[in-house]
């Protein structure tokens, strides 16, 4: 479902819900699949209408999708099934056992043989199991109690239990803006008629002067209402709660016809940024090189993002664990078969009829859970896990391989050993680190230090150590020979106190192998490693959250994306920010504001590209225009600059 769809299908959902359309509602809600209304769902679970309970669940998820579907689906079965015994209607019973308690056979006999026992049964409350059983409500609320927990931890739920916020009588607005705008056209129409059948030289201000002044009622602003002769601020996306009674003038474009939403965006962007003329901004599509990868029907919110080390693929993992490899064939351009925005990817399919490289979500039972993955060397091996076991893939074939380390303690960072990709160094939410050996199945060590989740790990192989940070910010430097601690330091992180997003404390190694980058959600900074001394650092306005950065792979550029949905390119020896791209050439729907990257990807061999993945789900590919040749632009003047880039440097002399 594409962003414009399920934006429109939000607005028609909230205008069901403000109209009273409740059963309506409820129908588009499960057949869009994109909103489950837990409070209804739990109303027909207390009154027990099973058969309206499964119907709704069905429209989000079938029986078969997971564990998390299994245990929602037996325990409203199960629950159903014992009502009837209650009852004493054997026969409806006997066919709730036959029809629908029966799928569930293969993976428990001995439950399925105990529940077919109770048949035998005068009342349920002779079995010792059930010895507590009450009434059909009290068992429904115990049950509804138990159903929540599965659902708020449901990997294909957990993201559409909230709606999102939409202003109020939001449609009802839209389509009268429509209607509006539309008067506007036929006006301006009609008034080039008038202009065509009696032409009057140097008059034209005077034949539009009734128009000018004609009230805008086109989406405005709180600004607007306040100022008339004010540009519209789009930041917010949002539509009023109702039309502003402001007279202000319609704003034209050069070729004298009404200016679109979009032109009024770029505008808007335009002059929030003319402090920050020292700095390139592109802010349209034909101002760099840009490729948007090959949608798959399930894509989900992009929680990681690599590309192959050959530099030939692009591999993302989704927030509902599955894995989407896109490769770039061999052309005449390209000869390497490198990535490149000039030519569009092929999403990898498996072959043998295998189902795309899923992880195991079995024993993932946090609400937090953390998802990583880390590629063998000759990218034929991947090892990745979200928040339950580790699962090892080939990467050729997408076959899983094995599955190991359940949790808990939850893993969350994975890397290779530089010497031994057999070996793998595991950080946990215990604190602690593992050095496992994955053909042997077998822990060697365990490296103890920090006293919060351990959220990233990096080797350098020039120095011969293993760099780890947790959650609290705190470095720790180990031998990777003997695994002994060499020295550790708390990272004192100056930034601003910002949003909470769903983020972790990442970590890379410059190329150098002699530094390292660090990256916070206030937070960019370059430590060295031999003593952990801050180099530089950057922390940006208290509006602006950074969601994820990475270093070139020349190391001379560090790229980092925002939660506001722009992505800035700084030099990486002095973070000066060198290149800002707005979120105007991605977006194209005004009410995309909660779609922004999530993490960012630098190409290992081509220093000027990289590649985002978003919340939607999309995976976008950047270059420079080839004119431009590279993102390290000339500046415009010397002014000082007051927007994003606003972020103070400051080096520690420790």
């Amino acid at each position: 479902m594409s962003n414009f769809t399920e934006e429109l299908v939000f607005s028609v959902l909230q205008y069901f819900d403000e109209e009273a359309f409740t059963e309506t509602a409820h129908t588009l809600g499960r057949e869009s699949g994109l909103y489950f209304d837990l409070k209804y769902f739990e109303d027909l679970v207390l009154k027990g209408n099973w058969d309206e309970v499964e119907k709704y669940l069905s429209g989000f998820t079938k029986v078969e999708d997971n564990n998390h579907s299994i245990k929602i689906y037996f325990e409203i079965r199960k629950q159903k099934y014992l009502e009837a015994l209650d009852s004493n209607d054997r026969i409806k019973a006997l066919d709730i056992l036959m029809k629908d308690l029966k799928v569930f056979g293969s993976r428990n006999e001995e439950l399925i043989k105990e529940l077919t026992h109770l048949l035998t049964f005068n009342n349920i409350r002779e079995h010792k199991s059930l010895s507590t059983y009450q009434d059909a409500n009290s068992a429904r609320k115990k049950v509804m109690d138990e159903i929540r927990k599965v659902i708020e931890q449901h990997p294909m739920l957990d993201q559409k239990l909230k709606f999102p916020a939409i202003k109020r009588q939001r449609l009802r607005h839209l389509l009268q803006n429509e209607r509006i705008n539309g008067q506007h056209q036929n006006q301006i129409q009609n008034q080039n008629q008038i202009q065509i059948q009696n032409p009057v030289i140097g008059t034209a201000p005077a034949q539009h002067g009734n128009l000018i002044n004609h009230v805008d009622h086109s989406i405005p602003s709180t600004s607007t209402a306040t100022n008339p002769n004010s540009e519209l601020d789009l930041n917010n996306h949002g539509i009023p709660n109702e039309i502003i009674k402001e007279r202000s003038p319609v704003t034209f474009n050069e070729s004298g016809c009404l200016k679109t939403l979009e032109d009024m965006k770029l505008d808007s962007i335009e002059k929030s940024h003319k402090l920050s003329k020292s700095i390139p901004h592109i802010l349209k599509p034909s101002e760099c090189q840009l490729l948007l990868l090959p949608t798959h029907s399930e894509q989900n919110k992009i929680v990681r993002l690599a590309y192959t080390n050959a530099g030939n693929g692009i591999l993302a993992l989704t927030s509902n664990a599955t894995h989407l490899l896109w490769l770039w064939p061999h052309t005449s351009h390209d000869l390497n078969a490198k990535a490149t925005t000039q030519v569009s990817p092929q999403l990898w399919h498996p072959r043998n009829g295998l189902q795309f490289m899923s992880n195991d979500l079995t024993m993932a039972k946090s609400r937090d859970l953390v998802s990583c993955f880390t590629i063998s060397k000759k990218d034929s091996y991947l090892i990745s896990t979200s928040g339950g076991m580790i699962s090892l893939f080939n990467m050729i074939t997408f076959k899983n391989l094995a599955n190991f380390l359940p949790p808990p303690p939850m893993v969350t960072s994975l890397v290779f050993y530089p010497e031994d990709n057999n070996i793998l160094l595991v950080g946990l939410d215990d604190s602690t680190i593992l050095i496992y050996h994955i053909q042997k199945y077998e822990v060697q060590n365990k490296l103890e230090g920090h006293s919060k989740r351990v959220t990233a790990l990096a080797f350098s192989n020039t120095l011969n150590v293993l760099v780890s940070i947790d959650a609290d910010a705190q470095v720790i430097v180990w031998n990777s020979t003997n695994w002994k601690k060499l020295r550790d330091r708390n990272l004192q992180i100056h930034g601003q106190n910002v949003p909470q997003i769903s983020s972790e404390i990442q970590i890379q190694f410059h190329p150098d192998q002699q530094k390292f980058l660090v990256v916070h959600n206030s937070h960019l900074g370059i430590y060295e490693a031999t003593e952990l001394k801050c180099v530089n650092q950057w922390n940006p306005d208290v509006s602006q959250v950074i969601s994820q950065a990475t270093f070139s792979c020349d190391g001379q550029m560090v790229y980092a994306s925002f939660v506001d949905g722009t992505l800035a390119i700084f030099d990486s020896s002095n973070f000066q920010m060198k290149c800002i791209i707005h979120s105007s050439i991605y977006l194209s729907s005004i009410f995309s504001a909660k779609i922004y990257p999530t993490y960012i990807a630098a190409h290992p061999k081509k220093p000027n590209q990289f590649a985002a993945g978003f919340t939607d789900g999309s995976v976008y590919v950047f270059e420079p225009k080839e004119e431009c040749g590279n993102w390290i632009m000339s500046q415009v003047d010397n002014e000082p600059t007051n927007t994003i880039a606003n972020g103070s440097i400051k080096v520690e002399m420790d």
